[in-house]
């Protein structure tokens, strides 16, 4: 079967959210000094990686990333709301130790059903879920190359939805700051072909795909 598309999905750079350790959703918050020097290396790997295409989370630590990528490759950046983060509704800005005072917890609790609780306002898993399983098929329409900036906890769900990895699960996935995540779609089905790449992978990747070899279990699926 045929792959018709390949997306890289890079988390955004280290922002003052992740060391204060706050739940930052869809708040712009600014980057750290060392998430300015991630985000030099996350264009460049990008640049590398030429895309056909960038789309973008609204957010700022995504959409700088984005711009310029898409600035040097001469072709457009284009903002996709639904790859904004998480909602976090009335738990946006606390920290995990602040929303338990509330009564509620992070990642979200679930009941006896095993549904999930969130906070007032907030985005539960299951919607999160949702979301990742729309965007991922507005994807798979695409041809080529498609790189996507975003958020550690979208990604999970992206991968996740991908993978169909239960909602108790999902959420267990380590993701670096600037770590991409490459999904291929080959007309029927998403497969996980790089996770948690560094921009230096990325890189090297793109300028040497003989690094790659060659996936044996695809001719083992058809038999050969």
């Amino acid at each position: 079967m045929a792959e018709v598309n390949r997306i890289l999905f890079m988390r955004h750079p280290q922002t003052v959210a992740n060391v204060q350790h706050f739940l930052s959703g869809r708040k712009n918050v600014d980057l750290t000094p060392e998430g300015e020097r991630q985000m030099f290396r996350a264009i460049d790997a990008i640049e590398a990686w030429r895309p056909d295409r960038i789309l973008t989370s609204p957010l700022a630590r995504c959409k700088a990333i984005g711009e310029e990528a898409a600035d040097r490759l001469g072709i457009s950046c284009v903002i996709m709301d639904d790859l904004a983060e998480i909602e976090f509704g009335s738990a946006q800005g606390l920290t995990v130790a602040q929303l338990r005072t509330q009564g509620y917890d992070f990642p979200w609790s679930r009941d006896e059903e095993g549904h999930s609780l969130p906070a007032p306002g907030a985005e539960s898993f299951e919607d999160l879920m949702g979301r990742a399983t729309g965007v991922l098929g507005e994807l798979s329409q695409l041809s080529g190359r498609t790189a996507c900036l975003t958020h550690g906890g979208f990604t999970r769900a992206l991968v996740g939805a991908a993978l169909h990895i239960p909602l108790e699960t999902f959420w267990n996935l380590r993701l670096p700051n600037v770590s991409s995540q490459v999904l291929s779609w080959d007309g029927g089905r998403y497969t996980l072909a790089a996770l948690g790449l560094s921009p230096e992978e990325v890189k090297l990747r793109a300028e040497h795909p003989e690094l790659l070899g060659m996936d044996t279990t695809v001719t083992m699926e058809r038999g050969e």
